[in-house]
């Protein structure tokens, strides 16, 4: 019986050897399936990331893979790709980042926009003018004006404009007039248009326009009465003594208003011509306005006016040319006593005030309206018309006063209320800071 079972033993265990190396050898091959599935699993992904990387514009992302055969050298292709696409990317924003720095060293502003009217590329100055970044946005939302939108659909289809419009300034003060200049791009689809700024020289043309009319009506109205009355003598007013006198006073009384408004002319040219040369020198402010008070005593007399001085036994100082500042004090304090009302108050002061000496003419009366007070220092601008000629002006005299006070390196302002009207002017002392930094014009 013992030697069946150890027969029966040596003819079985061989064969049950035999199949545990099998099924170890099938469990081996499983894992090693598994795994070799599992890292195409995850290469796989890996490939996936990348491709949708890519279709983002993300050409930084790498699927680094090591692995052998089909699947290892798709993401090796893919990384090369990537690659090449991030170094062509890196050059184009280069040349995009130098043109950027281009375009915002511009005193222009630049507008760029692909087929769809986007805006692909632009500068500092269009957001400037606009308020906000524009980049991105389309050029409907940026310029918001009727003439400008067919302008950029008609430069889509190769036609070129040029036009100028109006926007809303960013500050809520004076509108901008932009002159844009629209056209195709030549290489690819879209539009560049440069816009410029010419708000300035529109405002620069009115005033010019304005300065044509109100001086020509100026000359005529003296002119005119001139030959009327010349006319008038010759039909025969000359055969009476008292109307031959009157009229020739009249005639005379506007030859010299004509006489003062040329030499206004004049002096209003050479000073916005930068032709006048100011000798710079030490000017004694105070005993200068004392000079002319006492200059103009005879008509503040007249109209039984109280003229209130202070500072005025001063010397104080002034870097100046004597001529121009007593110019500009004789107009300031000329228009006081014409402005103040019979039995009213002119007040006249001058005091230091840290680097500059600061002198104010002060007079009571109406005042000047508050939408009036930017533009009294402009040619020809009366706030009462027919009260200032009535008075003798010529409407020049507080422009010609705002070019000397600057060519002097002063500052002058006004303000009004509470039955006043006060100039404040500003002129260096001679031994300020700004004396040293100031040159004679000419």
């Amino acid at each position: 019986m013992t030697a069946a079972l150890h027969a029966f033993a040596r003819a079985v265990l061989p064969a049950a050897a035999a199949w545990v190396v099998v099924l170890i050898a099938v469990a081996l091959g499983c894992l090693v399936g598994w795994m070799a599935s599992r890292r195409d699993a995850l290469d796989t992904q890996r490939l996936q990331e990348v491709i949708e990387a890519l279709t983002d514009r993300d050409f930084e992302r790498r699927a680094r893979l090591s692995s052998p055969g089909q699947i290892g050298d798709l993401g090796r292709s893919l990384d090369a790709l990537a690659e090449r696409l991030w170094t062509g990317d890196k050059k184009k924003r280069s040349r995009k980042d130098r043109l950027r720095t281009i375009l915002d060293a511009m005193a222009e502003a630049v507008m760029v926009t692909d087929s769809h009217g986007r805006i692909t590329l632009t500068n500092e100055v269009l957001s400037g003018l606009v308020g906000f970044d524009v980049e991105g946005r389309t050029a409907v939302e940026a310029i918001r004006h009727p003439d400008f939108h067919l302008a950029i659909e008609e430069a889509q289809h190769g036609v070129s404009a040029v036009l100028e419009f109006e926007i809303d300034a960013v500050d809520g003060g004076v509108r901008r007039v932009l002159r844009a200049s629209v056209s195709p791009l030549r290489h690819r689809q879209g539009v560049v248009t440069v816009f410029h700024d010419v708000t300035a020289e529109r405002v620069a043309d009115q005033i010019r326009r304005d300065f044509v009319a109100n001086a020509s009506h100026e000359l005529r109205t003296p002119l005119t009465a001139i030959r009327g009355f010349a006319e008038t003598l010759r039909e025969g007013a000359m055969n009476d003594p008292e109307s031959e006198k009157r009229f020739l006073d009249v005639i005379l009384r506007h030859a010299r208003r004509l006489q003062a408004l040329v030499d206004d002319l004049a002096d209003l040219s050479r000073f916005e011509g930068e032709e006048l040369h100011l000798e710079l020198g030490p000017v004694p402010a105070g005993a200068l306005l004392d000079e002319v008070v006492r200059g103009l005593e005879s008509q503040s007399k007249a109209k039984g006016l109280n003229v209130v001085c202070s500072g005025l036994d001063e010397v104080l100082p002034v870097m100046a040319e004597e001529r121009a500042l007593e110019q500009v004090l004789v107009n300031l304090v000329d228009n006081a006593i014409k402005y103040t009302p019979e039995d009213g108050e002119v007040r006249v002061g001058i005091a230091e005030v840290e680097d500059d000496v600061v002198i104010e003419v002060a007079n009571s009366g109406p005042g000047i309206p508050a939408k009036h007070l930017p533009r009294v220092f402009e040619r020809f601008y009366r706030v009462d018309a027919g009260r200032s000629r009535e008075l003798g002006g010529t409407g020049l005299g507080l422009s010609i006063v705002k070019h000397l006070v600057a060519q002097l390196g002063g500052r002058i302002t006004v303000d009004s209320g509470g039955g006043w009207t006060r100039f404040q002017l500003r002129v260096p002392r001679v031994d300020s800071p700004r004396s040293d930094t100031r040159v004679s014009r000419s």
